[in-house]
């Protein structure tokens, strides 16, 4: 994740304290942050700055929170929403849990449990945002190994092949590579699933998850480059 990326945080109430409360919030934690008193004003907002994280609250004057979740799940599927309800409405939450939101919020709700919940929200963007880049990086390395079809599947990719993007190893990725070095694509695979079970903490339902793969196939990739077995490993170990 480029280091220079920032949260968009959209905030929709109709009561201006609720905003300005969970605005400091955001700032706090970083984010970039928007405000929205309507449903409406929110659609308008969502069209301009593209938020990461929405927090709305369920009941507006117009459009309800459920509708607008609606709405940005089908336009923006990666944005993360939670709903804020009070008591009496936890019906309509379970339904809007089921349409795709992250979450549902208490009113009146703790300042410290707001912060967590923006936390996790964020930092899902985070890790989904980095297996898009991994992502590309895979795809841009296998286009490179499909113009050189014929060398062995053990060979280096020459770096001239490269495309600009993926000419950014690391450290580990740049030393010279023994004939029996894994392939840079494996490397990659490895570095790839290394950083995503290191950000989710070693949970591998939420890892598979992130990487697009089963749990079985999670299970064997983890085994393959000795991740999270309790030993160092080096890059691509035996299958």
């Amino acid at each position: 994740m480029n280091e220079d990326f920032r949260v968009r945080f959209l905030i929709v109430d109709n009561e201006p304290t609720i905003r300005k409360l969970c605005t400091r919030i955001g700032e706090a934690l970083g984010f970039v942050c928007l405000e929205a008193e309507s449903a409406e004003a929110a659609l308008g907002v969502l069209a301009a700055d593209a938020p990461d994280v929405v927090v709305t609250d369920l009941r507006l004057p117009q459009l309800s929170g459920v509708e607008l979740l609606e709405w940005i799940k089908s336009v923006r599927p990666r944005t993360e929403v939670a709903i804020m309800t009070g008591q009496g409405s936890i019906g309509s939450a379970v339904k809007a849990m089921k349409l795709g939101a992250y979450y549902y919020v208490p009113k009146p709700f703790a300042v410290e449990e707001m912060k967590l919940i923006l936390e996790r929200m964020a930092e899902k963007v985070r890790l989904m945002a980095d297996r898009e880049r991994l992502r590309d990086r895979v795809r841009e390395l296998e286009s490179c190994l499909a113009r050189v079809g014929g060398r062995s599947s053990r060979d280096r990719i020459d770096a001239a092949g490269l495309a600009a993007s993926v000419r950014q190893p690391s450290p580990a990725a740049s030393a010279p590579v023994s004939p029996q070095a894994p392939t840079d694509l494996e490397h990659l695979e490895r570095i790839t699933i290394q950083r995503v079970f290191e950000q989710v903490h070693g949970d591998k339902i939420l890892a598979g998850k992130m990487l697009g793969i089963s749990r079985a196939t999670l299970y064997r990739k983890l085994k393959r480059y000795n991740i999270g077995l309790g030993a160092p490993a080096a890059a691509g170990g035996s299958s």
